[in-house]
């Protein structure tokens, strides 16, 4: 009998413990401890992403890096402009007009040519000896560059000057290790200030991050982990439209607002530090993100609804007179201009038609329908098939889970990016594929993804999130193959063969190839992991309550 009183006794100690322990792990603080402890995982998977995309392409890899190289070994001397005595002007401002001086040691004035620039041959001409030997012809050809000069006509004037300032700080004799170095440092600005945009948010709803990682593989990570100016820009972008979404959700909550406002603000400072046109995207991204948090849920005209898409038209029309000022206006309607190649002669309605009829190609290069590098690095067709299809299931959930006055936004939005990219093939006289690349155009679609998955009323099912989880990561891995397959050997070995052996060329630091491969990829995998297994523990928590 004592005995069994004993045992009762340790049994409702015990069971008069329990609830004691579980408020312990459901006060705030372990709650806050958990969150942060969470997100200091995913921004260090997300790195580890990253930085195996920064270490897959060899130098030179993204679209017009010999320019911007150029940009941050010499610095600005010249500027590129139409106006000769603009550039008189600002030359004059030296004590020579003749004398050059270039922003580091690894740069210097050529005395044969007053507009040259001599540099290394690896940040001045990186990718001209397999660039255009085509997607068969490894990186190996770099190994003899190395060392090597090269005198590169400089002009400097389309890019603003802190982008170029602030990458110069990792310049140093070895060209390999300092691009490198620039691109880790991309990847980790990018890491923190998407992170931080995301923690921020009271909601802590995790929807406008998955729905971020289902497009970003694998052209926007491409560029993100580069020294390409779009880094910065598809970086600013996306953290402007996160932190806009947030301050106007919680303007009641002082903390909230000042936080989310500052970040704003820095976002719209960090793109407009990368490329001119960056601060005409986040104003029609801030003004499609206001109307759609302000405008009524039914698609009835009245004063408000008229007076907020009033003011949308004269900022399409500022941003449209700016460009159109700037690259010269054309009529689309009544362009005469024409073409003729082999007798035949295309006409710009003919060429308007054509364009319009291609549109579909130009938004499969969002997805890597186009391929990365400067084109010649082909993508196995499952990375844009599956990255497409991640796409479409959070977007068309969303779309279908919004009212219909947040559909016809996203509608809106949608035609004006293609109204723009209409126009400008157009204005350049070209085909879609041939001069216009998808980038230009990434930061405003990723920004009205980003507003599509904000505006609807109910959270991505469980099983959609495992679906595109598995679509993005299958893509991510493949596409992170494909491209380190580019550079290793050459795209004319199989995919499955291993990526240590044979290998024409890497780098003279860090893991094996191999190695970054199943880096970037499993990083990517417990990224989603990690969501889905918090995504489990909110609602296992809100079902309590």
């Amino acid at each position: 009998t004592g005995i069994c009183d004993a045992i009762r006794r340790h049994n409702l100690r015990t069971q008069t413990r329990k609830p004691h322990l579980i408020l312990i792990m459901n006060t705030p603080k372990a709650k806050n401890r958990k969150s942060m402890y969470g997100q200091i995982l995913i921004a260090t998977l997300l790195f580890l992403n990253f930085s195996s995309w920064s270490l897959s392409s060899a130098v030179g890899g993204t679209p017009d890096e010999d320019y911007i190289l150029t940009s941050i070994w010499c610095g600005t001397y010249r500027i590129n402009i139409k106006d000769p005595s603009l550039l008189q002007k600002i030359r004059e401002r030296e004590s020579s007009p003749e004398v050059v001086r270039p922003a580091t040691q690894y740069c210097k004035a050529d005395p044969r040519n007053k507009w040259n620039a001599i540099l290394p041959y690896l940040a001045g001409r990186p990718q001209y000896c397999y660039e255009t030997a085509g997607q068969d012809q490894s990186a190996f050809c770099q190994y003899e560059l190395l060392g090597a000069e090269t005198s590169v006509r400089f002009q400097n004037g389309a890019y603003p000057a802190i982008y170029g300032k602030t990458l110069r700080l990792f310049v140093g004799s070895d060209v390999q290790q300092s691009v490198v170095k620039m691109r880790l440092f991309n990847s980790f600005i990018a890491c923190v200030m998407i992170l931080f945009a995301l923690s921020i948010n009271r909601r802590q709803d995790s929807d406008l991050f998955i729905t971020w990682l289902a497009v970003i593989a694998p052209v926007t990570t491409y560029f993100i982990s580069s020294v390409n100016t779009s880094s910065w820009t598809l970086i600013g972008t996306t953290c402007f439209v996160f932190a806009l979404i947030t301050a106007i959700r919680n303007r009641k909550d002082k903390k909230l607002l000042i936080a989310a406002s500052l970040l704003t603000v820095f976002s719209v400072w960090f793109t407009n530090s990368s490329r001119y046109e960056g601060k005409y995207v986040l104003l029609l991204l801030g003004a499609a993100v206001i109307y759609s948090e302000f405008a009524p849920r039914n698609l009835q005209l009245n004063k408000k609804t008229a007076l907020v898409g009033a003011a949308i038209l004269p900022i399409l029309f500022f941003i449209y007179s700016y460009f159109a000022d700037v690259y010269g206006r054309v009529n689309i309607f009544t362009d005469s201009r024409f073409e003729v190649t082999e007798g035949v002669k295309t006409t710009a309605n003919n060429l308007l038609l054509q364009n319009f009829l291609n549109l579909p190609r130009f938004i499969m290069g969002f997805f890597g329908g186009w391929g990365l590098g400067w084109f010649e690095l082909e993508m196995t067709h499952t990375v844009w098939l599956f990255a497409l299809q991640a796409f479409l299931l959070t977007t068309v959930f969303a779309l279908y889970k919004s009212d219909n006055a947040r559909r016809t936004i996203f509608g809106g939005l949608f035609a004006v990016m293609c109204a723009a990219i209409l126009y400008a093939n157009q204005q350049t006289f070209t085909k879609v594929g041939n001069v216009i690349q998808p980038r230009y155009f990434l930061p405003f679609f990723l920004g009205i993804v980003i507003i599509a998955a904000a505006n609807k009323t109910a959270r991505f099912p469980n099983s959609l999130v495992l679906t595109v989880a598995i679509l993005a990561t299958i893509s991510n891995s493949i596409a992170l193959r494909d491209t380190i397959r580019r550079y290793t050997t050459g795209q004319d070995v199989f995919i499955s063969k291993s990526l240590n052996s044979p290998r024409e060329w890497w780098w003279n630091f860090g893991p094996a190839p191999e190695t970054v491969w199943l880096i970037g990829s499993l990083a990517f995998a417990m990224l989603f992991a990690v969501i889905i297994y918090e995504r489990k523990l909110e609602s296992a928590e809100t079902s309590k309550i």
